[in-house]
């Protein structure tokens, strides 16, 4: 048989294989996210390349659509999440095991549930909660971090930030922030290179830098230069994990 011919076998048993029969976890991953979609809203696979990742991901997209689910396919790669803008997204699976902070993410962004298959230590059905940095732009777009945000200048010498907590406000020249989460709170620390460090607490804070530019990094990720404002909130219980 030619390698053709073999190739075209292969994608036959693969049509006819029973999808629930690739992962034993899946069947009830589908049924768990199927029981609140509805027409308007979509369930966001996130899956690795590898091959067992793309066949488990097409399993589990036939299955939510026997049960009149839609869904979409995320990756790692750079702009995947983009398949998902405008789309309401009420649960995001995770093929991609805990290795990976992105589906945590992408569900905490998002506002969705995240379903994942339970752990050999775990029973199905428990649920876990734990508090996010919800980020908002000007234009309010959304996205969220799991434990921290840096903003730093490219160069000092041509660029400030300005806090605002409260309605008050703190411009430093070449400043630098740190966001992460301490008891239901932001946790700020704010530098300078002729600015020592303040260390405090916030409900919510706004960046705006200025001048030159600054780079962001989200959850020890670099995400992209900034400029802009920036509004920081913590959102208490805003990631949710349900072990299936």
């Amino acid at each position: 048989m030619n390698s053709t011919t073999e190739g075209l076998s292969t994608r036959s048993r693969q049509a006819d294989q029973d999808p629930a029969a690739v992962w034993g976890p899946l069947t009830s991953l589908a049924d768990v996210a199927a029981r609140t979609a509805s027409d308007s809203t979509t369930v966001a696979i996130n899956r690795g390349f590898d091959r067992n990742a793309r066949e488990r991901a097409r399993a589990l997209r036939q299955l939510l659509n026997e049960r009149g689910a839609n869904a979409v396919e995320i990756t790692p790669a750079p702009d995947s999440e983009d398949l998902l803008t405008g789309t309401e997204v009420n649960s995001v699976v995770n093929l991609v095991g805990t290795g990976s902070w992105q589906p945590y993410r992408l569900a905490a962004k998002k506002r969705a549930a995240l379903l994942a298959p339970a752990p050999e230590e775990s029973e199905p059905g428990e649920s876990a909660r734990r508090d996010v940095i919800g980020m908002a732009r000007q234009d309010s777009s959304r996205d969220a971090a799991l434990t921290r945000v840096v903003i730093l200048p490219e160069t000092t010498e041509e660029s400030s930030i300005t806090l605002t907590r409260d309605g008050e406000t703190l411009s430093i020249p070449g400043g630098q922030v740190t966001i992460t989460l301490h008891e239901g709170q932001l946790d700020i620390r704010l530098q300078g290179p002729d600015y020592a460090e303040q260390h405090f607490a916030a409900e919510r804070l706004s960046v705006e830098t200025h001048g030159g530019s600054h780079r962001l990094i989200r959850d020890e990720m670099p995400v992209a230069e900034f400029e802009g404002t920036l509004d920081f909130g913590c959102e208490q219980d805003g990631l949710v994990v349900h072990s299936v």
